[in-house]
């Protein structure tokens, strides 16, 4: 389109300068000396080639950016394109007017990402405290466990015990002449006692003062140990206590009364100091008072067990003696 108005703008200013070369010759109808001055002093003629003239140089004006773009001048300034919002947002360019689409969807999705590793924190919370709930479950199950598991080895022990003592009742019944004299089975339950006696000595000196030797007298510790203030380390104790005493139970028959009565008056004497001296007062950090009644109770104990002892050992000779 540009080359068609340039050429119809050239078109009339050659046309423009050609009447107006014409009307200053007198050569076009409106000019010439027939024609007269008006009242201002001008020719009508002279008018109308003035405004031709006044067109031409509008033509000239507005034909020179055409003439110059054909020419190969500087091209008239054109509007930029880019400041197009639907063009820049087309483009990929920067819009000081609006949001960048690919800001505005790395900043939601940041969000999003945000919100997820918040949702995966509580998740890990919960699940870290769902494990310590089942590991705590876990350790005191397995506590109970070994604590049921320890009751029951030690009613197996006293079963075999009893058993052993009734089969050592039925084999002497067996092997017995009918004219054995009474008592005549002192000795081997005096020794038998005896033997439970110095076993029991030896698990309490190894719970609470294992510096001792077997066959050493028992006395309590200076100082008690960590080990010593420990429930389940008093079990062996508790066993061979109650192995004593049902053995006692079992074959008291074969003993003289002063012995049964002594050893009754023991047997008695060793359940209160550990049930109502002894157990109680077993505590990881127990304080003055419990230390004391602890330390007063196997102090009596330890004077106690001699006793048992030399009882047992005169029943013994007396049995031989007969």
């Amino acid at each position: 389109m540009e080359p068609v108005v340039a050429a119809s703008i050239g078109l009339l200013v050659l046309l423009g300068g050609a009447v107006a070369v014409l009307s200053r010759q007198g050569i076009l109808p409106w000019s010439g000396p027939a024609l007269r001055t008006s009242g201002d002093g001008a020719s009508t003629a002279e008018r109308k080639v003035d405004a031709i003239s006044a067109r031409s140089s509008m033509s000239d004006r507005m034909a020179e950016p055409v003439q110059a773009s054909l020419t190969g001048g500087e091209r008239p300034a054109i509007r930029d394109i880019r400041s197009s919002p639907l063009v820049a947002e087309r483009a990929g360019l920067p819009d000081s007017g609006r949001l960048d689409p690919v800001t505005g969807a790395a900043e939601t999705l940041a969000a999003r990402l945000d919100r997820f590793e918040e949702r995966i924190d509580q998740i890990a919370r919960a699940v870290d405290r769902h494990a310590a709930e089942i590991g705590q479950e876990l350790r005191r199950a397995q506590a109970d466990r070994a604590h049921q598991s320890e009751i029951e080895d030690a009613r197996h022990d006293a079963a075999m015990e009893r058993l052993r003592a009734d089969l050592l009742a039925a084999l002497a019944r067996a092997a017995g002449d009918g004219g054995a004299r009474p008592g005549s089975r002192r000795p081997d339950v005096s020794a038998d006692l005896y033997a439970r006696l110095a076993r029991l000595e030896a698990a309490l000196a190894a719970g609470t003062n294992p510096i001792l030797l077997p066959g050493e007298p028992y006395a309590p510790p200076a100082e008690f140990l960590p080990e010593a203030l420990i429930w389940e380390n008093w079990n062996e104790v508790g066993e061979r206590a109650f192995s004593l005493a049902e053995a006692y139970s079992s074959q008291r028959l074969h003993l003289s009364e002063e012995t049964r009565d002594d050893i009754e008056l023991f047997v008695t004497t060793l359940r209160t100091l550990l049930t109502r001296s002894v157990y109680p007062n077993l505590q990881l950090e127990p304080d003055a008072a419990q230390q004391a009644a602890l330390r007063s109770a196997l102090e009596e104990i330890a004077g106690e067990i001699p006793k048992a002892r030399q009882m047992l050992e005169r029943e013994y000779r007396e049995g031989l003696s007969m």
